[in-house]
């Protein structure tokens, strides 16, 4: 398309340069005869010999000083070739001597239109020659040439790491192509080495510190049931025991993010998600019952996701979890799905920030010093990487979460 353009708007300046050379051309000319007259004029010597299709003529009327050349266009039937051809005629009136003189020259436009049209009948198929082949080449290029760039490409772009090192070599001769694949090699090499050592401390540390953490947990118990001790330091213990609970959950999730942002969980299927809410529904159903919380529920069979069973599992845990924790006996925790969206809604007060930061990791309300945690980051992590999206809004006294299709409005 570039091409072409460029193609055009070189037509449009020739154009323009051959319709200035006419001009140009026929003002030297008109110039030309009419100085050699008024030279003659000027001398006292009547021309007694025009040029051809010149008419000079005396008259009466004065000249003005500012009178100017009148150019004109016109048609003339020309006997000897029996067809109209087209002029320029300029005429001047002017003084010499004392006398007014009109002068009217005129000169055939034919061969120059003839020599213009010769040049661009030449030219245009030149030119659409010139740019098919062009195409041509750049298809070329683009296609056998650069086959070998295309195929380094397409490993590029389906590279993912953690996946392993299975790079096929590319054959090819051009140099920079096998720069270009050397150094892409080495920094796969690189990022897998990194890739691995990140992983394996992370794994190592998650796996490490549930042991020291589990031996927490079992003294805090120890001493709970000692209600001598109790007595004194309930609150201190139980500080102890649930953050360690905390700890020990924080290190699983950040263990769980890592794997799901290194795509590791493939596993996906069409799942119809009314049987898996009820599930859950009933695993929570005492906690619920404990908060003096009332679930309301409005299924759709129809209603189903595309995703690993596992991330969908850990969406509703931490979705309902949620809702649970911040629900208020105002009103019930509502949950629907229709064909194509799920929603969980429960009352509560509004949030005092921006919506959007409610799904920031470890955001803290201002002055407080508890933080959400990472369980909506979560659910807006596996949705992001299932071509899902999860929305928040605040409407009645509620707090609503949809969960549904990027595809869908």
């Amino acid at each position: 398309m570039s091409i072409f353009l460029a193609f055009f708007i070189s037509a449009v300046i020739l154009t323009r340069e051959a319709e200035e050379f006419i001009h140009d051309e026929l003002q030297h000319r008109f110039n030309y005869i009419e100085n050699k007259i008024r030279r003659q004029l000027r001398a006292g010597n009547y021309p007694e010999k025009l040029p051809s299709s010149t008419i000079l003529t005396e008259i009466s009327t004065k000249a003005e000083p500012e009178t100017k050349p009148i150019f004109s266009d016109t048609l003339v039937y020309n006997s000897e070739l029996e067809e109209m051809q087209l002029y320029r005629q300029k005429t001047i009136i002017f003084e010499e001597q004392g006398k007014t003189y009109q002068l009217i020259i005129t000169k055939s436009l034919q061969d120059f239109y003839r020599l213009k049209n010769d040049i661009f009948g030449a030219l245009i198929p030149a030119f659409f020659i010139l740019a098919t082949a062009i195409v041509l080449f750049n298809s070329l290029l683009s296609g056998s040439l650069f086959k070998p760039f295309n195929k380094i490409l397409s490993q590029m772009r389906t590279y993912k790491v953690g996946s392993g090192i299975a790079l096929n070599s590319v054959n090819t001769n051009t140099t920079e192509f096998i720069k270009m694949q050397q150094l892409y090699h080495e920094m796969v090499e690189r990022i897998e080495k990194d890739y691995r050592n990140l992983k394996e401390y992370t794994e190592n540390m998650a796996h490490e510190i549930q042991t020291p953490l589990t031996v927490i947990r079992n003294k805090t118990e120890n001493l709970i049931a000692d209600e001598a001790l109790m007595q004194q330091h309930a609150s201190t213990v139980k500080i102890i025991y649930d953050e360690a609970n905390h700890l020990s959950k924080l290190g699983n999730t950040l263990n769980l993010i890592t794997k799901i942002e290194n795509q590791e969980f493939t596993n996906r299927e069409r799942i119809a998600t009314k049987a898996v809410i009820e599930k859950h529904l009933e695993s929570i159903s005492e906690v619920v019952r404990l908060k003096s919380l009332q679930i309301k529920t409005e299924f759709s069979e129809q209603h189903t996701l595309f995703i690993d069973p596992f991330l969908l599992d850990i969406v509703l845990k931490n979705i309902l979890r949620n809702a649970i924790h911040y629900g208020s006996s105002h009103g019930p925790i509502r949950i629907k799905t229709t064909d194509d969206r799920l929603s969980v809604s429960n009352y509560g007060p509004p949030l005092e920030e921006a919506p959007e930061k409610i799904f920031e990791r470890f955001y803290k309300k201002n002055g407080t010093r508890a933080s959400q945690g990472l369980g909506l980051s979560l659910v807006q992590k596996i949705c992001q990487l299932n071509n899902l999206k999860i929305l928040y809004k605040y409407q009645s006294d509620q707090h609503v979460f949809t969960i549904k299709s990027e595809d869908q409005n």
